[in-house]
């Protein structure tokens, strides 16, 4: 959200190396008015955002503005909270001056480009994320398509089925993925896809790839087992063409997925064997939790039920220190599919069923799944 990092979990604000804790109520006020910048609100305004389902006075608010201002005051060459007379307040952000890109030498910005490239490769997406905040004061200008993607990685997917401003065409992968990632009835997510691959061709080349690939598991979640393995065909003709680590990672994910659907554990163990030994010179963290998972879900297949617990267990908590929030999502939904069909341990059903509520609210699968489909049916 701009140049400063949030912290949800610890309310704690970061800029430039500082850090700010904040109390929840000057936390959420803050982030309200940071998000609404250089707009005036009432104190009315502000109680009904972020005090809804309380009953305080408009002296809460001047309370909580007289603290947020005194720990801010080491950003007031950031940004200021004005009064407006007569109206409220407003978060009043200042132009920053920073180095011209044009004016670090080739080095550095060679050696930030492949700093991100790393990062993104890696699935660091907090790292990411903390650079993308801060290129105006580290003074370089990381590709555009990181505007959008950081928002998907962060869980902003609202913004997905609410901007006006970014055409359609750069969204439609992302809103796929959006569908597919929070809806658990296979026939609906084929549907999407049937309209993503249809639309495709307004889409960069690499998310064409990506279509390819995931349709894979899309097909084995819906027991569509001859479409899947169809599609491992074009799946594989990317991945040689791409010849990328990362893609071949994710072709080896689907496939051990589809087997993994299909009860097929010893063709999943060699998929995940042969994942892990990338994995062993490229830790790469997204990946390496999905594929603990996978092995987890393979000693399911094989009744060690503590054993799988644990790794399942594991494999979520890499994949959550990454940051990246929709492989948060998907991995979630690929466990809580296995146990559905397999019925192995109504125990660990259970504890991700709740994961998955929690998941549900917080990033909103229904209203999200009810907008998306309102544009799929639309006119193109």
């Amino acid at each position: 959200m701009g140049l400063i990092t949030w912290s949800d979990d610890t309310y704690e604000i970061q800029y430039a190396g500082e850090t700010i804790v904040l109390l929840p109520k000057e936390y959420a006020l803050f982030q309200f008015l940071y998000t609404w910048k250089n707009r005036a609100f009432s104190r009315g305004d502000l109680l009904d955002r972020v005090w809804p389902l309380e009953a305080p006075t408009d002296r809460t608010i001047d309370d909580h503005i007289y603290r947020l201002r005194k720990k801010l005051q080491k950003w007031s060459h950031l940004l200021t909270i004005d009064t407006v007379r007569g109206v409220g307040y407003r978060l009043t952000l200042k132009e920053q001056q920073s180095l011209s890109p044009t004016v670090l030498n080739s080095d550095f910005s060679e050696n930030i480009q492949k700093m991100i490239t790393t990062y993104h490769g890696m699935g660091m997406g907090a790292a990411l994320q903390t650079l993308y905040a801060n290129q105006q004061v580290l003074g370089f200008q990381m590709d555009p398509f990181y505007a959008t993607f950081l928002r998907f990685v962060k869980g902003d997917f609202s913004w997905f089925v609410e901007d006006k401003s970014e055409p359609m065409s750069d969204k439609r992968f992302y809103l796929f993925h959006l569908y597919h990632m929070t809806e658990m009835d296979s026939q609906k997510r084929i549907e999407v896809l049937e309209w993503a691959f249809k639309n495709s061709k307004n889409m960069p080349d690499n998310y064409q790839d990506e279509l390819k690939i995931t349709a894979i598991s899309v097909y084995a979640q819906a027991k569509e087992w001859e479409r899947a393995k169809e599609q491992l065909i074009p799946a594989r003709e990317v991945v040689n063409r791409v010849n990328s680590p990362g893609f071949y990672l994710f072709l080896q994910a689907e496939e051990s997925l589809l087997y993994l659907l299909m009860g097929q554990v010893n063709e999943a163990e060699k998929v995940i064997q042969r994942s892990e030994e990338i994995l062993r010179t490229l830790p790469m963290q997204r990946e390496l939790g999905s594929f603990t998972i996978a092995r987890g879900l393979c000693l399911y297949h094989r009744q060690e039920i503590a054993k799988a617990r644990l790794l399942v267990d594991e494999g979520i908590e890499v994949i959550r220190a990454t940051k990246f929030v929709p492989h948060l999502i998907y991995a979630v939904q690929m466990i809580l599919l296995f146990l559905k069909d397999f019925s192995y341990d109504a125990e660990w059903e259970r504890k991700y069923k709740k994961m998955w509520a929690e998941l549900s609210e917080e990033y909103k699968f229904d209203y999200l799944q009810k907008k998306i489909r309102a544009i799929i049916s639309s006119p193109i």
